[in-house]
């Protein structure tokens, strides 16, 4: 059963998780508790491309015969998810829940319809929320009532990325270092300019510069030192790059290492890991529908044009679309995975976002 706004269990998908297994355990204890008549509903808060829909899809696999998953995929325009909730199991998994709603006069009326199912149920219901659009409607709703057991997803770390990255690799990789972290760190040399006058020309002479700190460590660390220096190998040095890159977001982290290995040619090296930075030179009304495709993570144009109909939606989409912010796909708009992070930096600047 199906409708253009939502799915129901998709069949033949069991996501691996990465860095999430402790909190998979601790959903885990809160379904066994419901069992025992101590109800806690739960919300999933993470941003953009953080992993929340394959912790849910992998919770639908441990709840078999007992669950009903709902899947938004676009924001919800009519009440036939309240059919399904009618007749779901005793356990219901909601995916997308920021699609229930939109910035607009009568767009939270589906919310409405939904918080007061829950409200007035007796079924556990574990939900995922947009980061953003939880701060926001925290504000106008009791939400932290409603859902007494609130997870927010962790940024994952290099070992836990190396994990995710090992997972999805289709050839074997190399790892080489920098040729600039091949370098002594304790010696290095600057130029410094001499003028010979009766010569008539100049020369520069190379000028030791030591940095005795890292002087002194390899120095006790070959006399047997206890403060013995950890040596960082060049695949870890390449994943804690990922890391910083991605700010440890699994979704992000995919993109970044796919540029990456494009320009590494089979060999992957430190400096191949570049962090994005954008740019972003944007008026008012384009920053504004860029938070609701922040918020909503996938919407339409004409679902925009019904958000702001004073705005030039159709130009600001095609100004976002060119300076990389956003892509299309089948008419509907998201946030391109690197740029998340610029963007979110863009909209605390002007306090959209908080």
């Amino acid at each position: 059963m199906a409708t253009q706004q939502c799915v129901l269990k998709e069949s033949g998908y069991s996501p691996e998780l990465f860095g999430f297994e402790k909190i998979f355990e601790r959903i885990v204890e809160s379904i066994e508790k419901s069992d025992s008549g101590s109800r806690a509903n739960i919300a999933i808060i993470a941003e953009p491309f953080s992993g929340r829909s394959e912790l849910l899809y992998k919770l639908s696999e441990i709840c078999l015969e007992r669950e009903t998953k709902i899947f938004f995929s676009r924001l919800v325009g009519d009440d036939n998810f309240l059919h399904i909730l009618e007749k779901s199991g005793d356990i219901v998994l909601v995916d997308n829940c920021q699609l229930l709603y939109s910035r607009k006069i009568g767009g939270f009326e589906k919310l409405d319809l939904f918080l007061n199912t829950i409200a007035s149920s007796n079924k556990l219901f574990i939900t995922t929320w947009n980061q953003f659009s939880w701060n926001y409607l925290r504000t106008i709703y009791p939400l932290e009532n409603i859902f007494s057991e609130r997870i927010e997803l962790p940024p994952l770390v290099p070992e836990e990325l190396k994990k995710m990255v090992a997972a999805n690799l289709e050839w074997k990789l190399t790892f080489a270092e920098d040729a600039i972290t091949k370098k002594e760190k304790w010696l290095e040399y600057s130029e410094f300019p001499v003028v010979l006058k009766h010569l008539k020309k100049t020369i520069n002479l190379p000028i030791p510069k030591i940095d005795y700190f890292e002087l002194k460590s390899r120095f006790q660390a070959k006399i047997g030192s206890t403060e013995k220096r950890d040596e960082i190998s060049v695949e870890d040095k390449v994943f804690q790059k990922l890391k910083d890159a991605s700010e440890g977001n699994p979704g992000v982290a995919k993109a970044i290492w796919k540029k990456s290995v494009s320009r590494a040619e089979g060999t992957i090296k430190p400096v191949d890991i570049l962090k994005p930075q954008y740019k972003i030179d944007i008026n008012y009304d384009q920053a504004y529908l860029l938070y609701i495709i922040l918020c909503m993570e996938c919407v339409s144009i004409d679902e925009l044009k019904g958000i702001d109909p004073n705005a030039n939606v159709g130009r600001s989409v095609y100004d976002l679309e060119r300076s990389g912010l956003i892509t299309i796909e089948n008419e509907l708009l998201s946030i391109i995975p690197e740029a998340l992070h610029s963007i979110e930096n863009y909209m605390k600047s002007i306090r959209l976002v908080w």
